[in-house]
């Protein structure tokens, strides 16, 4: 059985609410959603996508992923054995450097591809899954101290037991913010800030000790993420526990992160890392290095959702999951079966589907792809 076909669509799907944080308003995602066919019928799907174009995605944009998948990555993969996905995956990292978005979307494809093959689902495909069921935390996108308040008390009622604030990148609203939200909720409800790379170092420093005061669970990438020595000298003048998300990329990054003593925890997301299989070798370096791990996402739709949780049940021991399903952000999706279930702050697992365990629906994928890109031929031939 081999990979016969590879369509790339550009999907659009808006968000139900403009999404605003320190560096961007996002009004739409803007995914890669890829589909491998094989030369028995056989389908596998894959996603990646960059929240917005101002993330410091190593260059990567919806449109570069495109370009890169057509040209290079699917091409490469065009008559393989997707059983075979380390090999593949290794192969494709020696063929082009970087594109991590764009080699995320093959990752997820090949996995749930060959857990149809096999007959398991993904999580069973990666060892086993260590919990099926989990509580995730919610981001909450900047606004003014009411707003966010108003919609910190909704979801602390629907069940999430941890929210994350996004910062503004000025001070005092953010101090603003967090004082307000803390008051709300009480002093026991776990709140995280994330200011995505928005202080400089003696900023983020005054700000987290002034809120220090008041009980924060643990502060992400305050600074930017190419400065990790800063973020380094934070960790050093801080008590909060420090997350590096946006310096974590690679394993290089990794390794820059651990020598430096810059933080505490690092924040894997698949869409990043160049997908699931990169994503569980930095967690298995991070542990060595005692350092924790929590779980994001960039917002996939469904099948990026699918995998982050297929992911997320074969870590061990992960201190949060920072997102539950598309429909806490997205107006629509395109799937019309997830693989699992979300409720009440929770997910829970479907193990009883070959794969990643979702249902595309195909009408919906076209009417909001802008662009579909077909290739059928290796670059061999």
């Amino acid at each position: 059985m081999l990979i016969a076909k590879a369509e790339i669509f550009l999907t659009e799907i808006p968000y139900k609410n403009p999404y605003q944080t320190a560096t961007n308003i996002t009004p739409k995602g803007r995914h890669i959603v890829l589909k491998l066919t094989t030369d028995t019928g056989l389908v596998g799907w894959g996603e990646s996508g960059i929240i917005s174009r101002r993330y410091p995605a190593q260059g990567d944009t919806p449109e570069t992923m495109l370009a890169v998948l057509e040209s290079y990555l699917c091409p490469a993969i065009i008559g393989k054995d997707p059983c075979a996905f380390e090999v593949i995956m290794s192969q494709l990292d020696t063929l082009i450097k970087g594109h991590l978005f764009a080699k995320c979307a093959i990752d997820h494809a090949l996995l749930d591809l060959a857990g149809k093959v096999l007959n398991i689902p993904v999580c069973n495909l990666l060892g086993g899954a260590y919990n099926l069921s989990y509580t995730v935390s919610r981001s909450l996108p900047f606004a003014s101290a009411r707003e966010v308040t108003e919609r910190a008390l909704e979801l602390q009622a629907q069940g999430y037991n941890r929210l994350t604030l996004k910062g503004s990148g000025v001070l005092e609203d953010d101090y603003a913010c967090f004082k307000a939200v803390r008051h709300a909720l009480g002093d026991h409800f776990e709140l995280e800030v994330d200011p995505n790379c928005a202080y400089d170092v003696p900023t983020a420093i005054q700000f987290i000790k002034r809120i220090e005061q008041y009980g924060v669970f643990a502060v992400e990438q305050p600074t930017p993420g190419h400065d990790i020595a800063g973020l380094a000298e934070v960790k050093r003048n801080v008590a909060t526990t420090i997350i590096a998300d946006e310096s974590l990329f690679t394993p290089r990054d990794l390794k820059d992160i651990i020598s430096l003593n810059a933080a505490h925890a690092i924040c894997l997301k698949p869409f990043k890392s160049g997908g699931i299989l990169a994503s569980r070798r930095l967690c298995a370096a991070a542990e060595v290095a005692d350092l924790q791990v929590s779980t994001g996402s960039m917002h996939p739709f469904g099948i990026g959702t699918a995998a982050l949780h297929h992911f997320v049940a074969t870590l061990k021991d992960v201190a949060t999951t920072g997102y539950g399903c598309p429909a806490e952000r997205f107006a629509d999706d395109i799937v019309d079966e997830s693989g699992y279930s979300f409720c009440d702050g929770r997910v829970t697992l479907a193990i009883d589907k070959p794969g990643l365990g979702v249902e595309v629906n195909e009408d919906k994928l076209l009417t909001y792809s802008s662009q579909c890109k077909v290739v059928e031929h290796s670059m061999h031939r």
